[in-house]
């Protein structure tokens, strides 16, 4: 609690009533009898604040699958159903069939209503719709370990599929190379494969723009990035796309203000990197874009005046801090900085320049942020 009261950026709700939801947590804790008991308590708690980086580990197989690196499914709550509002192409459930406007009924059997009143553990007698969203996202994702059986309804017929863990599909992603290039007519799409925290990136992605600088446009597709990054590759990217200094995004730390009273915010810049590309530039995301990756898709848009289009991204809030927590044998990550783009907007709230009600799949299968942005460069021809 003294870790989450000082150093955890988005700790002032409107939502909730944060300092209900904390009593409740500490009157639990008190009523535990071992450390993995009280880890779960508090990890279950992470879950009211809907923000991934939030989060007590070691996880347990017992534990929900982290969103978004380990799913393939997004759901949202629309009036009394919980509704498909994306699904990751290329995973189980891609292969399954499974597409946006499906309705989720039951998952492993139990009703899906249940299963999310059960995964706050009596934490939140009440949850809000954006908290009873964010828990229905990680009860269809599964837990850490086994598959799925999701019961749904299309069209208004059941339909039942059975679904590898997408901790399988996180793995493969993982052994792929940084970046997969191709071309479409003078188009070069760079597809960055979960590679925003690996400092390779950096030269394979100099390396694929210098061969490929002599086409008319280039799309960076950030729909594979759920993990985040760093912003050395970050910086490393937007650099071949500016001619001089430019701000990418903006910091702020409450854990300062906090402990002096002296607020704390800085911009961050990005400098010119060669070889530089003139041409038009779109960005893709999705709810598979998270943390670095939004960032990422935010500072090309307010640095390289890029054409942003995305669904929701992953709303993965904040850089990432550490503390360990010894008497647990655990440690605690949370969003230590709020971060903004240059213009303020908060990046949670970032809406793109073409939004989109999904990006990665459609209700027929297709690829809309693909075809958004490749219909858009033809126009500028």
């Amino acid at each position: 609690m003294k870790e989450l009261r000082a150093n955890y950026a988005y700790l002032e709700r409107q939502d909730f009533d944060v300092e209900a939801h904390l009593q409740r947590t500490r009157e639990a804790a008190l009523r535990t009898t071992t450390a993995s008991q009280l880890r779960r308590v508090l990890h279950r708690s992470a879950f009211a604040f809907t923000d991934p980086h939030l989060l007590v580990a070691p996880l347990d197989d017992d534990d929900p699958n982290v969103w978004p690196t380990s799913a393939d499914l997004a759901v949202a709550l629309q009036g009394d159903r919980y509704v498909v509002a994306d699904v990751r192409a290329g995973s189980a459930a891609d292969a399954a069939g499974v597409r946006p406007g499906w309705t989720v009924r039951k998952v492993d059997g139990a009703d899906i209503e249940a299963c999310v009143t059960a995964l706050f553990e009596g934490l939140l007698p009440a949850p809000t719709v954006q908290q009873r969203t964010y828990a229905a996202i990680l009860v269809v994702n599964g837990k850490r370990v086994g598959g799925r059986v999701l019961e749904l309804e299309v069209d208004g017929a059941p339909r039942t599929v059975e679904l590898a863990n997408p901790r399988e599909l996180a793995r493969t992603v993982a052994k792929m190379e940084p970046l997969s290039v191709e071309v479409r007519e003078q188009v070069a799409i760079f597809r960055f494969n979960n590679s925003l925290d690996r400092q390779e990136t950096i030269a394979a992605f100099d390396a694929a723009i210098r061969e490929h600088a002599e086409v008319e446009a280039m799309i960076l597709d950030l729909r594979n990035t759920p993990s985040g990054g760093n912003t050395d590759v970050a910086r490393g990217i937007i650099g071949h796309f500016v001619r001089e200094a430019r701000p990418y995004q903006v910091h702020e730390i409450p854990a300062v203000e906090r402990s002096t009273t002296v607020p704390r915010r800085f911009v961050e810049y990005v400098l010119p990197r060669a070889p530089l590309f003139d041409g038009k530039v779109a960005v893709l995301g999705s709810r598979w874009t998270g943390s670095m990756g939004e960032g990422l898709l935010m500072g090309l848009h307010a640095a390289a005046g890029a054409r942003t289009f995305a669904s929701d991204l992953g709303d993965l809030l904040g850089a990432v801090y550490s503390f360990e927590l010894p008497a647990l044998g655990a440690t605690l990550e949370l969003g230590g900085e709020s971060l903004f783009h240059v213009d303020g907007t908060p990046r949670g709230d970032y809406v793109a320049d073409v939004p989109l009600a999904s990006a990665e799949r459609d209700a027929a299968g297709g690829d809309p942020a693909m075809a958004a942005a490749l219909a858009w460069l033809a126009a500028q021809r």
